[in-house]
């Protein structure tokens, strides 16, 4: 094992563990330190946090930092390796393993040490060869023994990359694998002096994390690594992107995303508070609204600085994958509801916008392990196009808009069933919901056509009925038809209203259903898995509600008539 033959040259003996609490300064410093993974040069910090989401599902696992966690995987696999780490939420593949899953979870050791279950595997690994579509079971007995094989690489010192490679920083960097034998590549490509100290400083840090209890690591070690791989580097002239770096790691330390949701709901919160308690003119109402607004207005700046800094780290607009997107169409429907709150002198439309975004903000943040925060590089094919770029940032504000009119269009809704004596009113939130509808066709129907110029420039046509360009023409569709509808009289405010939430659903489809659940088509680099049946519990959810309030309205107007 690769730890166990760099702790072989190292000075002294394991000594009694001994409590201790975490250090969180030399974690800090640990997880400051650049290493490369994933075609990323990243803090160890932003490795931890994707290996541990990876590995365990979970952005955290048993509290721990996922810096310790990460280098305990390194410093003492044996002990994890018969951890149950890794999930087994499908119900066939836990009741094939049976008592191997603990807690809905089964160890590495099991994934990679059970004979009936690697035969299995090897087998949907031919299967998967041969083009031929896997089985659920096999997609998910893939899934944790790939899931096994990753915590065996980190555990063995394969990832993540170290040291540079002096002459192409950007090539495949050394891993601790690597550097174990004397005459590695180590200490062929830097000065040998530089790189003795480095592998002192890095034996002496594994060996004080055997020897301490729980892994924990000493200040002076972490800082002493951190200090004699700075000092391997700069000998042999790498020059890292720190600015990028650096950016990286006030975006962890920040999560601008969490604070900008708290915020919004802060905002509503202080909404509430001034509608019912202070409802009469008064200095303590203007101070409580005011507030309201400067609440709103910061989370608008954390959301706004956090797709910033992931522009920065990634060198591209973030809306590459589902988690993206889902901020960003968020920020869009703030954006545009303060446009339109301007324009019809009206703070409502900005407070459904703030809900609206609330609840994709945090289901963005509560399901990792199905929405990956990770920042990844783009696939080749999305890489220096402009036409791409344009394409999704103007379908995704699309998604924006049209979140706005199904929040709207709720409200409008609801005051239907609930108020229908306020006709004005109700009518008003129709009309909100129309302008906002009226900036989603315009957008998806610019977007769609700047996707038939990027299809024509990438694969040589301009509209082939791929899943993805047939459910984004579905959802136009779908919103024309309940404007016509309205322009010709054929809905009344209230059919306008229900029908405005139920187009959403071709937007649902269009982002979530074909990426999510189809997963078929041209548009593969997008695809990804799970929440099926949270989504379509919701769908339903959404759906009874609306009837419900369909049947109080139809009550009420049969009582007035």
């Amino acid at each position: 094992m690769m730890v166990l033959i760099l702790l072989s040259g190292a000075a002294g003996s394991l000594r009694a563990e001994v409590d201790a609490q975490p250090n969180q300064e030399s974690l800090q410093v640990l997880g400051a330190i650049p290493v490369q993974h994933g075609g990323r040069i990243k803090p160890f910090e932003s490795f931890a946090r994707e290996a541990v989401l990876y590995v365990t599902g979970k952005g955290a696992f048993k509290k721990m930092d996922c810096v310790q966690l990460v280098w305990e995987w390194i410093s003492r696999p044996e002990k994890w390796n018969q951890e149950p780490l890794i999930p087994v939420s499908y119900l066939p593949l836990a009741r094939e393993l049976s008592l191997k899953v603990i807690g809905g979870r089964i160890s590495p050791e099991v994934a990679l040490e059970d004979q009936a279950f690697i035969e299995k595997v090897a087998a949907a690994r031919a299967l998967s060869r041969t083009k031929e579509k896997l089985s659920t079971l096999d997609q998910k007995r893939l899934e944790v023994y790939d899931k096994a094989m990753f915590f065996k690489s980190i555990g063995q010192g394969g990832a993540p990359g170290w040291v540079a490679q002096p002459e192409d920083p950007r090539a495949s960097w050394l891993a601790f694998a690597e550097m174990a034998d004397p005459a590695s590549a180590l200490a062929v490509l830097y000065e040998p002096g530089a790189a003795n100290r480095f592998m002192q400083a890095l034996k002496d840090m594994l060996n004080q994390s055997r020897e301490s209890a729980g892994g924990l690591l000493e200040m002076g070690m972490s800082v002493r690594f951190a200090a004699q791989l700075r000092q391997l580097l700069e000998s042999g002239g790498v020059i890292l992107p720190e600015s990028i770096l650096n950016h990286e790691r006030t975006y962890l330390r920040l999560a601008p995303f969490t604070r900008a949701w708290k915020f919004y709901l802060g905002s509503l919160l202080m909404s509430l508070l001034g509608l019912i308690f202070f409802r009469k003119e008064s200095f303590v109402r203007t101070a409580v609204l005011r507030t309201e607004i400067l609440m709103l207005a910061a989370g608008m700046a954390l959301h706004t600085y956090g797709f910033y800094l992931r522009c920065v780290i990634a060198g591209r607009p973030p809306v590459s994958n589902m988690y993206e997107s889902i901020i960003w169409v968020s920020w869009a429907a703030l954006f545009f509801s303060i446009l339109l709150s301007a324009a019809c002198r009206a703070s409502f439309i900005r407070r459904v916008a703030a809900l609206v975004s609330v609840g994709a903000l945090i289901l963005a943040q509560k399901f990792p392990a199905m929405l990956d925060p990770s920042i990844t590089p783009l696939v080749p094919v999305l890489r220096s196009n402009l036409w791409l770029t344009v394409h999704v940032l103007t379908i995704t504000m699309s998604y924006g808009a049209f979140a706005l009119a199904w929040g709207l269009a709720h409200g409008a809704v609801i005051g239907f069933a609930l108020h229908p004596q306020n006709e004005e009113s109700n009518r008003r939130l129709c009309q909100y919901t129309y302008r906002a509808i009226q900036i989603g066709v315009i957008l998806l129907a610019a977007g769609t056509v700047l996707g038939g110029v990027w299809a024509n420039y990438s694969w040589g046509r301009f509209w082939g009925w791929d899943p993805k360009e047939t459910w984004a023409l579905i959802a136009l569709l779908g919103y024309i038809l309940v404007l016509h509808g309205r322009f010709a009289g054929w809905l009344k405010p209230f059919g306008f209203a229900v029908g405005s939430a139920a187009a959403f659903l071709g937007v649902v489809m269009a982002w979530y259903g074909v990426n999510f659940v189809l997963g078929a088509g041209l548009h593969s680099y997008g695809f990804g898995g799970g929440g099926l049946p949270y989504v379509a519990a919701a769908i339903g959810l959404d759906v009874a509600l609306i009837a419900l309030l369909g049947f109080w309205y139809g009550k009420a107007q049969h009582v007035a008539s």
